[in-house]
Order: C-alpha cells, then sequence, then structure tokens
C-alpha cells in the first residue's frame, strides 16, 4: 500500500513537471500566429500610448511654461534686489555726509562758545588790569574830566568800548544760533533719511523672503518638470516599442496569409460543404421578406437548416480571424470567421455555442469547428454560411459547381 501511495505521488510530480513544460510551450505555440484580433488590440494599445504621451506632453509643456515664468519672477526679484541694494548704499552715503556735516556744524558751536568765553574774559582781563596796576580805571578816568563836556566824552569812551565787548559776544552768539538752526535743519533731513533707510531695509527683507520662497518653488518646479520629461520618455519609448510589435504583427500575419494563399486552391469544386448530406436551403443570398418582420431584406448569406448540434465544418483550409463569444452582441449570435486566402473568407453564424475554435488557430478543410444553432436574430436551427472575397458579400453557392441544392420553394438549384 505504501509503495502504491508513493508510486502515486511521483506519478503526479512528473505529471506537474511535464505541465510546467508544457504549458509555456503551449502558450508559445499559441503565440506561433497572429490574428487580426491581436493586431487590433496592438493597435488599440498604441493608441492608448499616443493619447497619454499626449497629455504627457502637455504637462510637460505646461510644466516648462510655468519653469519659465519662474525664472522670469526670480529674475525679477534679483533686480529689485540689486535696485534695493543701490539704494540702501546711497542712502547710507547720505547719512553719512548728514552725520559729517552735523558733526561739523557741533564742532564750530564749540568754537564758537570758546571764543564768546574768550571774549567775555578778555574784557575781564583788560578791566582787572587797568584796576590791578592803577595805571587807569574807568572812575579814574571819569574822575580825571576838567569839564563836563570831558565828562561826557570819557563816559562816551568807556561806553564805546563796552558796547564793542558786547557787539562782539552777540555776533559769536547769533552766528551759534545760525549754527543751531543749520545743525536742526540738518537733523531733521537726517532723521527723513533714516526713516527712507528703514523702509528700504525692510523692502530688501520682503525681497529676500519672497527670493527665497522663489528659489523653493523653482526647485519643485523642476523637480516637476524632471518628473514629467522622464514619464514623456518613457511613454515614446513604450509607443516606439509597440509600434515595433505592430509591424512585426503585422508582418507575421502578412506571412501567413501568404503562406495560406499559396497552399489554399480557390477554384470552384475545391470547397467542402459545411454540413455534408443536408443540401435544402431555407433562404437564399440576395433580396427576400425577412422572416422576423415581413419586411423586404437583402440576405447576406445563405442559410441551412439541420438539428441543433449538428456538427459544421470548415469549407477551406484557413485561419480563424474572428470567434464572436457573446451570443447577444451580434445578430449573429455565436460566429466565426475563417480566412481562407486570396481574399476569400466564410462566416459561419448562429452557432448553438461558442465557436471551438479560437483566434489565429489553422484549420484544415473538413475540419468541425462548430455546431448549428438559432443564437442571436434566427427563427429556429440553421447555420447562415456567408461568403466574402476582398470584404464583398456574395453567393457562396458558386463555390459549389454541379452540386445540387433543393430551394426554399421546393425545387431545385445548381451550384455554380
Amino acid at each position: 500500500m505504501r509503495k502504491q501511495t508513493q508510486r502515486i505521488i511521483v506519478i503526479c510530480l512528473a505529471a506537474a513537471l511535464l505541465l510546467t513544460i508544457l504549458v509555456p510551450a503551449l502558450s508559445m505555440v499559441a503565440k506561433a500566429t497572429v490574428t487580426q484580433g491581436d493586431i487590433q488590440n496592438i493597435k488599440d494599445e498604441l493608441s492608448a500610448i499616443k493619447q497619454q504621451k499626449k497629455e504627457a506632453e502637455a504637462r510637460l509643456a505646461a510644466i516648462r511654461n510655468d519653469l519659465s515664468k519662474a525664472k522670469d519672477q526670480m529674475a525679477l526679484i534679483e533686480a529689485n534686489i540689486a535696485l534695493t541694494e543701490s539704494e540702501i548704499s546711497t542712502s547710507q552715503m547720505l547719512l553719512d555726509r548728514y552725520d559729517q556735516q552735523i558733526a561739523g556744524k557741533e564742532q564750530e558751536i564749540l568754537e564758537l562758545e570758546a571764543q564768546q568765553v574768550e571774549q567775555r574774559e578778555e574784557f575781564y582781563r583788560q578791566v582787572r588790569w587797568m584796576e590791578e596796576t592803577g595805571s587807569v580805571s574807568y572812575l579814574s578816568i571819569l574822575f580825571q574830566a576838567s569839564s563836563f563836556s570831558q565828562l561826557l566824552e570819557y563816559a562816551m569812551l568807556i561806553t564805546d568800548i563796552m558796547e564793542y565787548s558786547d557787539r562782539i559776544i552777540k555776533q559769536l552768539e547769533a552766528t551759534e544760533a545760525e549754527l543751531d538752526v543749520a545743525k536742526g535743519e540738518l537733523q531733521t533731513s537726517r532723521n527723513e533719511q533714516a526713516e527712507v533707510q528703514a523702509g528700504l531695509e525692510e523692502q530688501m527683507r520682503a525681497l529676500e523672503t519672497n527670493r527665497s520662497s522663489q528659489y523653493s518653488l523653482l526647485q519643485q518646479i523642476a523637480a516637476s518638470e524632471s518628473e514629467a520629461a522622464a514619464e514623456a520618455k518613457e511613454l515614446a519609448d513604450s509607443e516606439a516599442k509597440i509600434n515595433k510589435e505592430l509591424k512585426e504583427a503585422e508582418r507575421k500575419y502578412a506571412a501567413q496569409i501568404a503562406a495560406l494563399n499559396s497552399q489554399a486552391n480557390m477554384t470552384s469544386g475545391n470547397w467542402y460543404w459545411p454540413l455534408p448530406g443536408r443540401y435544402k436551403i431555407s433562404s437564399l443570398f440576395g433580396s427576400r421578406i425577412d422572416p422576423i418582420n415581413g419586411r423586404p431584406d437583402n440576405h447576406t448569406g445563405t442559410d441551412i437548416p439541420a438539428p441543433g448540434g449538428t456538427p459544421i465544418y470548415a469549407a477551406q483550409n484557413g485561419v480563424v480571424t474572428t470567434v464572436n463569444a457573446d451570443r447577444y452582441a451580434s445578430s449573429y449570435g455565436y460566429y466565426c470567421i475563417i480566412n481562407h486566402g486570396n481574399g476569400y473568407a466564410n462566416l459561419y453564424a448562429h452557432q448553438n455555442q461558442v465557436p471551438i475554435v479560437k483566434e489565429g488557430q489553422t484549420v484544415q478543410k473538413g475540419q468541425v469547428i462548430g455546431y448549428v444553432g438559432t443564437t442571436g436574430r434566427s427563427t429556429g436551427n440553421h447555420l447562415h454560411f456567408e461568403l466574402r472575397v476582398n470584404g464583398v458579400r456574395g453567393d457562396v453557392l458558386r463555390l459549389y459547381p454541379g452540386m445540387t441544392f433543393t430551394s426554399p420553394k421546393g425545387g431545385t438549384i445548381k451550384g455554380g
């Protein structure tokens, strides 16, 4: 029992190993053929990538526009900073000049005050000297007068001396007052200039803050530009890659069709009837009365009645280009289209289930591809059989010369 269990385990492991080898191989086989659906999928992917690339390029252009504006704004800020620095420098020169002029006026005032003191001291020294030496004094001068007129003369002389000294002092005081006014005016101008200087310095601080913010914004926009440029490049690379894949798929598909064309014999009489033994036709190709709404209609194929589940056979070698797996997506219901080469293709409609063939699959004439049903716009089990030559619908019975069919009215018709 244990040996049997071990044998089963070994077999299961071998089977699993075989599957791991076969599945990728089968996948590769499936990829060996290319269908129109594959090509359309690549085209859809390419279209999506192109749209994404267009949007990415638009974002990149917008970001670069923002970056250019931000750089212009930064240049304007730098220019304003340079101008403000120049104005601050000029203002500081004016302040320094005012300080020098004020200092000069203060020095002149000090010198005048010193002169006033010196003038008064000089006057007092003269008086003390005359009194101390006893040579003369104002009183002795007055007492020396021999007459009243001489007394008046001496008094006027003394008055002149005193007035001269007083006049000199007053002149010095007037000059000092003028200097005080000039100093006050200079101080007022200096204060006004100091306010201008303070305003300029405040403006400079605001500009420097603005420059810092603008620099941060520039860095953010530059980072966004790098990301957007990388995204645009990645999408461009993807577009180039998908374009290459599309060209390769189209080349492979064209090669498949060319190989099919070289192998297929499209001459009349070389076609396999899709429902052997069933040659009654319920509706011919061309004008007819629609069996559902009763109105005149152009029938695009030939209807062959058969019981549901009757096998449908490929009429010729070919490649399956379309398989409709949604019974409600089309009036054909479940159907498939097989490209037989040289522009010939057949459509097999109203099948009872999803066709058993796959898109891209190569089929042989007489191979079962599906089963009769009544899906889609149908009144009963039958095969809707179409012929398309270079995309143009035609009467499929012309492919079967010499074959006899029963017409919808009960008579016989010949193929070909």
